[in-house]
């Protein structure tokens, strides 16, 4: 009687099966991780442009309030490190309205903070409009 035969092999098409899928979940999870720093630092890079341009809104009604005229159309940057990457353009436009016998200003104030150059991955802007109107005395 013949000894019978014993298979040899079967474990490692397994091992090399199992070291594949598991160096696919590496790839993927690596992947994942790489997407989202990413999305955390377009985040952060927006609310960064955001607070850029709330500070141009802000200096333009202190502008507008203090000096009693629309701003002359300017472009600034902070002093801030975290936003001095940032320019920071300010327009402004004046109307004139009257409610019965008064007369009421109203400024038309619009920032716009931008970061980058146009059409490249790191460009990042936001734009804010608000108006102020002042009473007159």
């Amino acid at each position: 009687m013949k000894p019978a035969r014993t298979q040899h092999g079967f474990t490692l098409v397994t091992a090399i099966f199992l070291l594949v899928a598991v160096a696919v979940l590496v790839v993927y999870m690596s992947n994942i991780r790489v997407v989202q720093q990413t999305t955390l630092l377009y985040g952060v890079q927006g609310a960064r442009a955001m607070q850029a341009a709330r500070s141009g809104i802000e200096w333009g009604i202190y502008r507008s309030l203090t000096d009693g005229a629309c701003p002359a159309a300017t472009s600034f940057t902070t002093l801030d490190p975290a936003l001095s990457s940032f320019t920071i353009s300010v327009t402004c436009g004046e109307s004139t309205h009257v409610e019965g016998a008064t007369s009421i200003k109203a400024y038309q104030l619009t920032a716009t903070a931008s970061s980058g150059s146009f059409g490249s991955l790191d460009y990042v802007q936001r734009r804010m409009q608000a108006t102020v109107s002042i009473d007159p005395p």
